[in-house]
């Protein structure tokens, strides 16, 4: 995993345990680690060196797990996940540029739009159960836009 290698994100890790074991011990939780999940939420959001910030989320997550494992819905992430956003993907892309760098050739840039995209517009068709100008409001762009990208990513409606 990327957090075995990073520094950062091992010291990341290691605060996460630190406030884990200040919940147990202040609010008597019983959690004792965290899954896959949220370790790779908690390195790829940007805590901007904001300590407090990130003893708050762990300390809430704590008091709201069921389990002795935090998972990712324990943690209040509507606001975190926007912001987080370009940063998963980065993490996400390292690994796969260290296959691909010795390629001169890929088109990365296209794959990866194109993905990102026919799975953003899948995910809000779904929600809006097909309904293409619901939808496009979603998603900020023109109903034609939209239509034009569905046909172009080959979307299934």
């Amino acid at each position: 995993m990327a957090q075995d290698s990073d520094p950062k994100a091992s010291a990341l890790l290691k605060k996460v345990r630190e406030y884990i074991a200040s919940a147990n011990e202040q609010l008597g939780t019983e959690i004792k680690d965290i899954s896959d999940e949220v370790k790779d939420f908690i390195i790829s959001y940007d805590w901007s060196e904001e300590d407090r910030q990130l003893e708050i989320a762990v300390k809430r997550a704590c008091i709201l797990s069921d389990d002795e494992i935090l998972q990712l819905e324990d943690f209040d992430l509507q606001l975190r996940q926007a912001r987080s956003i370009g940063r998963f993907i980065e993490v996400r892309l390292s690994g796969f540029m260290k296959k691909i760098s010795r390629l001169e050739k890929f088109n990365l840039y296209s794959m990866v739009i194109d993905e990102v995209e026919k799975s953003l517009i899948t995910m809000v068709l779904k929600e809006t159960k097909g309904n293409q100008v619901k939808a496009s409001r979603l998603l900020g762009i023109n109903r034609n836009t939209l239509r034009n990208k569905i046909k172009k990513l080959n979307i299934k409606i």
